[in-house]
């Protein structure tokens, strides 16, 4: 029996459709576990998402300064990841301790400002060497957060 007709061409997207779904799943699935993907490693990632506003000749000031400021990133990440662990031990303890709790809160709130405090230092220092030309095309990103 052979199919033919409109319902052979439907049948053949949907399979070619179908594919193309599976491989795009077995991408994810794969890049997730294996190193870091093309957009290089975690600081990077971070660092591009913050960014996008910003024409390429200011990202690529921000990129080099991060670059020179890798370890004091690293470790500000390591403080905040550390916070948050004690932050999720509070939680689960038993008996609860709100006043732990708290502290925890407030860990992960300041390790999260110096990390924050670093790149605003570093993007403050790229914008005020950018001209004038230049910064009139930072545009505020799209998205969920005004």
């Amino acid at each position: 029996m052979t199919i033919r007709g409109p319902f052979a061409v439907t049948l053949v997207v949907v399979a070619l459709v179908s594919l193309a779904a599976n491989l795009m799943i077995a991408g994810f699935t794969v890049s997730r576990f294996t190193g870091q993907g093309p957009g290089g490693g975690e600081i990077d990632r971070i660092v591009s998402l913050g960014i996008r506003a910003f024409p390429p000749e200011i990202q690529g000031d921000i990129r080099n300064q991060v670059r020179a400021h890798r370890d004091e990133f690293r470790r500000g990440l390591d403080a905040v990841r550390a916070s948050r662990q004690r932050m999720f031990a509070a939680m689960r303890a038993n008996p609860f301790d709100r006043p732990a709790l708290d502290a925890a809160f407030a860990d992960v709130r300041s390790t999260t400002n110096d990390v924050q405090t670093i790149g605003q230092t570093i993007v403050a220092d790229a914008i005020a060497h950018a001209p004038a030309d230049i910064r009139a095309r930072i545009r505020p990103p799209r998205g969920p957060f005004p």
